[in-house]
């Protein structure tokens, strides 16, 4: 409950104020506190106030036991004051306890329905409802739960008044003191519990300079919102205080206007008296927020209700443990206006009438009734809205022009040339408030049919292409497609028909309607008809049937497969190249010719030509091919060729194959330098190489010779990352020549570099 988090804070504020205290229990036995300390159960919560003339004590007990326990025997309160002669403790009283209920009677009239509060904690015989047998762990969580709110309760209530607060002996006001003096406070149990079970540690309060007290203001963030006509709530956040003040004050008033529903309010202070605009306590006793909300347990909820739509601004003051109102916050402005929708229309029927009878689709006007309830003062008026799939793309259109007036209980829209769709009808007050009514149904017939269909086209699909002469699927597919009219927009769905013959009659294709431009039918391979006729037409929402389309012809494919063509003619040089004539067959319905290509037994087939059917009629069905493919030494070029004509088979020539190796070596600028090192004893050469003709793996060769050899002679290979090289073989007085050239591992090679004389002197 909220009396816990009460409490908490209460708690939290003590430890705060006290953290850091190590004063004995008593002074005259510290030794009693140092045995207490590590067995300690409960603590009494102690907090201070300085006023400059008097400080005032305030503490709690941690929960309803304990605050009992010290309601029963009572506290002392103790102070240490600090002066020319040492330490001086002054006990301010001994075992304080709560009034009895006899004093509180006497005291307090039964009127003073705060005061009655303490009075039936502490004093009296609750008959709650318990709904757990006495004995079970069920009843002793009822029990605490009890004891909890109780106390909560009462620690409220001495944050509310102060003369309650020393009542019930959780306040003390110490009046015998100096402004500027230095003080000690301790409260402490006037009998200590020896069975155990409660083993209090006191509070205590040091170093508390004695200096007028200064209220800060309370900053609170705060939130508005209107839950209902001049019903205002605020929520703020707080953990400090229990209990608050809320004032608020009208700050000018809102005047209705009808120039723009939009803004239906001007401000105004016309009418308003000095009470009016001065600040008003909005409840006669301090506020507690009562309900926990999900926001946490810091959140505080107040709903205010006025009588005038207006701007008002609230404050907010806070009660806190001393009962000590804080400075009011900063005004939180609000504005409210009236956010009462009017009651909904409610649509009776519709009545649809065509005026021109020779063409019903001419004018097409629909007649809405609808009636209201209640005709609010404030009502402006009514807006009518349509809304359709096919005609307005499913948004909602807005078919009045003008507001139509709230006394008004029909309305005559044009709707040619709209389709079926729902209605609904919106109310509107002056203060730009709406209702709608519930969407109904408006039926328009349709009486003219849609256009044809235009643009109709065929594409053949044929069966896999790897389907073999000995499993052939005896079939195709044929995806016919077509376009209708823009201005027809309500088509249902559409009927395909076919034919073998243009002179046949046509039979409906599809088993239901199509509701898509596309219609995709199986043909029959093995039929020995050459051509079928396919025509559409389509039908709309109000089932009127268009005409049918042209008929389109669609040549029916079969699963013979082209003749297969042979290579006629042939010849290779690597100069040129490879020189191939084809013959191809002059079937009928051949298409096309692919040309393939591979390198290599494994490599793949790459198509390197295309060649039309038609092209080659004045070519004598020939096809004369003149390739020149990379140069490759090590592995041969295969060719094939490939027909293909309306069935779902192809023919395939035989392979032909050359090896394309291209010249032997191959013109490459490389320079040789080279010197003899004499400190090292060495000759070092290095070489530069220009552009290579192609990319392919290759190393470097060097050769030498010497006065003794007849011809230069293979020394070493480098790899091709490498262009130096180092010979330590001269011997002295001996000279010999150096050249460089390149080697690729297809069997190629460069020219070679130019030749460098070297002499070994020493």
């Amino acid at each position: 409950m909220r009396y816990k988090s009460i409490v908490a804070s209460l708690a939290l504020l003590a430890t705060s104020l006290t953290a850091g205290a190590q004063t004995p229990d008593t002074l005259q036995d510290a030794g009693v506190r140092q045995r207490v300390l590590p067995l300690v159960t409960t603590k009494i919560r102690l907090v201070t106030r300085t006023y400059g003339d008097s400080i005032v004590l305030r503490w709690s007990a941690e929960d309803y036991v304990s605050w009992k326990y010290l309601a029963n025997w009572g506290v002392n309160v103790l102070r240490v004051s600090r002066g020319s002669h040492g330490r001086q403790v002054d006990t301010l009283a001994y075992a304080l306890k709560p009034l009895t209920l006899e004093q509180f009677q006497a005291k307090y009239p039964p009127s003073d329905s705060v005061a009655l509060v303490p009075q039936g904690v502490l004093y009296g015989d609750a008959k709650n409802v318990k709904h757990e047998r006495p004995g079970t762990m069920g009843r002793t969580l009822e029990d605490n739960s009890d004891q909890d709110m109780a106390f909560g309760f009462a620690m409220v209530v001495a944050e509310w008044r102060k003369d309650l607060a020393e009542d019930m002996a959780v306040r003390f006001t110490d009046r015998n003191v100096q402004p500027g003096m230095t003080y000690e406070y301790i409260v402490q149990p006037t009998r200590w519990e020896n069975d155990g079970r409660l083993i209090f540690e006191p509070g205590i309060v040091e170093n508390v300079e004695n200096n007028p007290y200064d209220p800060e203001p309370f900053r609170p963030t705060v939130i508005d919102s209107l839950t209902a006509s001049h019903s205002v709530k605020l929520g703020w956040w707080d953990s400090r205080h229990s209990s608050y003040e809320i004032e608020r004050r009208l700050v000018s008033r809102l005047e209705k206007t009808l120039d723009n529903r939009l803004e239906p309010y001007d401000l105004t202070t016309e009418g308003l008296d000095d009470q009016m605009t001065q600040w008003q306590r909005v409840i006669s006793k301090p506020y507690v927020s009562m309900v926990e909300q999900p926001e946490g347990a810091d959140y505080r909820l107040f709903v205010d209700s006025v009588s005038t739509l207006g701007v008002y601004e609230y404050r907010i003051m806070g009660y806190d443990a001393f009962a000590d109102l804080s400075l009011p916050s900063e005004p939180r402005r609000v504005v409210v206006y009236d956010i009462d929708a009017p009651t909904p229309p409610q649509l009776k029927y519709i009545v649809v009438e065509r005026p021109d009878d020779k063409d019903p689709m001419a004018k097409v006007i629909a007649h809405i009734v609808w009636e209201k309830s209640e005709i609010e003062d404030d009502l402006v008026g009514y807006c009518l809205y349509y809304g359709s799939g096919r005609s307005t793309g499913g948004e909602w259109q807005l078919m009045n022009q003008e507001m139509i007036p709230p006394q008004d209980t029909i309305y005559h829209a044009d709707v040619t040339g709209l389709s079926t769709g729902m209605i609904y009808l919106k109310a509107y007050d002056d203060s730009g408030n709406e209702s709608n009514s519930f969407p109904q149904q408006m039926r328009l017939t349709d009486y003219k049919a849609p256009a044809a269909p235009n643009s109709i086209k065929v594409q053949i699909v044929m069966p896999p292409a790897d389907t073999t002469m000995t499993a052939k699927k005896e079939w195709a597919y044929a995806i016919i497609t077509w376009q209708q009219a823009p201005e027809d927009d309500d088509i249902d769905y559409y009927d395909v028909a076919f034919a073998n013959d243009s002179t046949h009659n046509f039979v409906i294709r599809n088993q239901g309607g199509i509701r898509e431009q596309m219609f995709i039918d199986s043909l029959a391979l093995d039929v020995n008809q050459k051509y079928i006729f396919y025509k559409v037409r389509a039908v709309d929402y109000s089932t009127n049937i268009g005409p049918w389309s042209p008929m389109l012809r669609v040549t029916r494919p079969h699963i013979t497969p082209p003749t297969q063509p042979h290579l006629d003619k042939s010849s290779h040089t690597d100069q040129d190249g490879m020189h191939m004539e084809w013959v191809v067959g002059m079937d009928v319905d051949m298409t096309h010719h692919v040309l393939y290509r591979r390198l290599g037994e494994r490599g793949d087939w790459q198509p390197i030509g295309r060649y039309d059917a038609d092209s080659l009629v004045y070519h004598d069905y020939r096809i004369v091919v003149d390739d020149m493919p990379p140069y490759d030494r090590e592995q041969r070029y295969y060719y094939h060729l490939e027909s293909f004509n309306a069935s779902p088979f192809t023919s395939k020539s035989l392979a032909v194959s050359w090896l394309h190796a291209g010249p032997k070596i191959w013109p490459v600028d490389i320079e040789l330098a080279g010197d003899y090192i004499n400190n090292e004893k060495e000759t070092r050469l290095v070489w530069n190489v220009g552009k290579l003709p192609f990319d392919a793996p290759y190393y470097f060769c060097i050769y030498r010779k010497t006065a003794a050899d007849s011809k230069f002679s293979f020394v070493i290979s480098q790899p091709a990352e490498k262009t130096e090289y180092t010979d330590r073989l001269l011997r002295k007085g001996e000279k010999a020549e150096y050249y460089v050239m390149i080697q690729w591992r297809d069997g190629r090679q460069s020219t070679t570099s130019n030749t460098v004389t070297i002499s070994r002197k020493e």
